[in-house]
């Protein structure tokens, strides 16, 4: 697990602690000038990273207590006792994984959605969409995928 964020690579880069992840990598994109595949490959390492760093993997420490912490940031209260009760209690939760992300390095609530579709479409408007190879590779975020159709160009 990193035990930097990805912006501390970048002496000359002063992070908003204030800001969403996906807009201080586009500062920092900018002021790097990444473009193309090379923007697309740190953007990658960037929120891998920062993943890593904020909500960790489960493979490490308690994994049940992992399972429980996310379901009660999510407001999923209740006698969860086995990760089996806390991912069917997940599967009924409406998150982007792009604020699930910012509500931890911010400290702040997280935004849920009453289905999926309303989910799909504030991605879409948003562009708000995690890496889904790397979504699908992390247990603890996988229950969240939901399916959503990118409109193409």
């Amino acid at each position: 697990m990193p035990r930097s964020s990805f912006f501390a690579f970048y002496a000359n880069f002063r992070q908003d602690p204030r800001a969403p992840l996906i807009d201080e990598f586009r500062r920092l994109a900018r002021e790097q000038g990444w473009a193309g595949a090379g923007w697309k490959i740190k953007r990658r390492e960037c929120f891998l990273s920062e993943f890593e760093l904020h909500l960790g993997s489960i493979e490490v420490g308690n994994k049940l207590d992992a399972w429980q912490n996310l379901c009660r940031e999510l407001n999923l209260n209740g006698n969860l006792r086995s990760i089996t009760q806390c991912k069917k209690a997940l599967k009924g939760v409406h998150v982007n994984i792009h604020d699930l992300l910012d509500a931890r390095r911010l400290r702040a609530p997280v935004q849920t959605f009453p289905t999926a579709s309303a989910l799909a479409q504030y991605t879409r408007e948003t562009r708000r969409y995690f890496p889904l190879d790397e979504a699908k590779r992390e247990s603890l975020i996988k229950i969240l995928l939901k399916h959503i159709h990118r409109e193409r160009r």
